[in-house]
C-alpha cells in the first residue's frame, strides 16, 4: 500500500520558522489543516510550533481538531452550505448575506457567532465583491446574533498569479479604510495565506493593517505558495509519499527501449498533483488512475520490485492522497 509520512518534528519547526517570520512583524499565524485531513496530531503541532489558531474547510475536520484540542481557536474557512447541516467554527468567513445569515441560526445575542467578511481581492474564487463589502459589514454588526470579528482575504489559490499580489493587498487595504469610515470595527484582518510569505522573506512589510495570515502550505511542504520557493528554516520533506515497484522492465517501441518503473499509486491517489522523486535518475513518464510509470536515466541505479519510492509531492497530490483511501496515512 502507497503511504503518506507526516514527520511532527519537521511540521513543529515549519511552523515554528514561519511564526518567527510572522512575528517579526507583528503577525499572527493561523495554522490550516485541510490539506492533511484536519489531522488532530499534525494540528497539535502546529500549535506547538507557534500556531495562535487552527483552519479547516471540511466539518468533520473541525469536529475532530474540536475534540482534540478544546482550548484552541478554530476558523471555519469554507462557506456554509444552504441545505445542510454544519459545524461552527470559533471565527466563520462569510461572502454574502445569505451565507451570514446561516451562521446567524446558531449564535443568540448573549452568545453571537464572531464573522470576518471575506472579500475579494483578485482570486476569482469567493469573497465579496468590493463595492458591496461595507453593506455586507453593516449588516452584519447589525445582527444581534452575530459579531463583527473582522475582514479577511485569499489570494493565489484559484485565479490570483504572482504579478497581482500588490494589487491586492491594495484593495485589502481600502476597503478596511471604507469599512472603518463607516464607523465598524475592524479588530483582526486576515490578510491571505502562504502566498504572503514569499513577499515578508524577500524583506517585505506588509500593510500595518493586516493582524494575520492563514497558512497551511508552508507548515507542511516547508514553502511559499506563490512562486513556491523553499522558506528559510524550513523543512521541505516533513511530508513525503512512498510507493512500492510493482514492476520493472525495459520497454519502448519504434526500436528506442528504456527502463521503466511502474509504482502503485495513479490519479486516484495524486489527483493532478505533481511529485518529485528523492532518488536520482527517476522522471515521471505519466500516469493512470492505478499506477505512474517512470523512466530510468542511462546510468542511474533502478529500485528492484517490491523497493518503495520516496516522492515529495506538492500541496495538490498531497491533499489528494491524505483522503484517498488507497494510501495509507502514518505519523511520526
Amino acid at each position: 500500500m502507497a503511504e503518506v509520512r507526516i514527520d511532527l518534528d519537521g511540521i513543529r519547526g515549519n511552523t515554528a520558522a514561519v511564526a518567527r517570520l510572522l512575528s517579526s512583524s507583528g503577525l499572527d499565524l493561523v495554522g490550516v489543516t485541510k490539506g492533511v485531513a484536519g489531522e488532530p496530531r499534525v494540528a497539535r503541532a502546529m500549535v506547538e510550533g507557534g500556531a495562535a489558531a487552527l483552519a479547516d474547510t471540511h466539518d468533520a475536520h473541525l469536529r475532530g481538531l474540536r475534540a482534540a484540542l478544546p482550548e484552541v481557536e478554530l476558523h471555519r474557512i469554507l462557506l456554509p452550505p444552504a441545505h445542510a447541516l454544519f459545524a461552527p467554527g470559533d471565527i466563520s468567513h462569510v461572502t454574502s448575506i445569505a451565507s451570514a445569515g446561516r451562521i446567524a441560526t446558531l449564535g443568540t445575542p448573549t452568545a453571537p457567532q464572531a464573522v470576518m467578511v471575506q472579500i475579494e481581492t483578485g482570486d476569482l474564487r469567493e469573497g465579496v465583491p468590493v463595492e458591496e463589502v461595507v453593506e455586507l459589514a453593516v449588516y452584519v454588526e447589525g445582527e444581534p446574533r452575530l459579531r463583527l470579528e473582522g475582514l479577511s482575504t485569499n489570494y493565489a489559490c484559484f485565479a490570483g498569479d504572482p504579478t497581482g499580489i500588490e494589487a491586492s493587498l491594495d484593495v485589502l487595504v481600502r476597503v478596511v479604510a471604507d469599512v472603518r469610515a463607516a464607523g465598524l470595527p475592524v479588530p483582526r484582518v486576515s490578510g491571505g495565506n502562504s502566498s504572503l510569505l514569499g513577499l515578508l522573506s524577500d524583506g517585505w512589510s506588509l500593510p500595518a493593517e493586516i493582524t494575520e495570515v492563514r497558512c497551511g502550505e508552508a507548515l507542511l511542504l516547508g514553502r511559499e505558495a506563490l512562486h513556491y520557493r523553499p522558506l528559510p528554516g524550513c523543512r521541505q520533506d516533513a511530508v513525503l509519499l512512498r510507493a512500492e515497484v510493482v514492476e520493472r522492465y525495459t520497454k519502448g517501441v519504434a526500436g528506442s527501449r528504456s527502463e521503466r518503473l511502474v509504482l502503485a499509486i495513479g490519479h486516484q491517489d495524486l489527483g493532478a498533483g505533481t511529485v518529485v522523486f528523492r532518488e536520482p535518475g527517476l522522471v515521471e513518464l505519466g500516469r493512470s488512475s492505478d499506477y505512474v510509470v517512470v523512466g530510468v536515466e542511462a546510468g542511474s541505479v533502478a529500485p528492484e520490485v517490491g523497493d518503495m519510492v520516496q516522492m515529495l509531492p506538492d500541496y495538490v497530490a498531497m491533499t489528494a492522497a491524505c483522503t484517498s483511501p488507497f494510501v495509507e496515512v502514518l505519523v511520526d
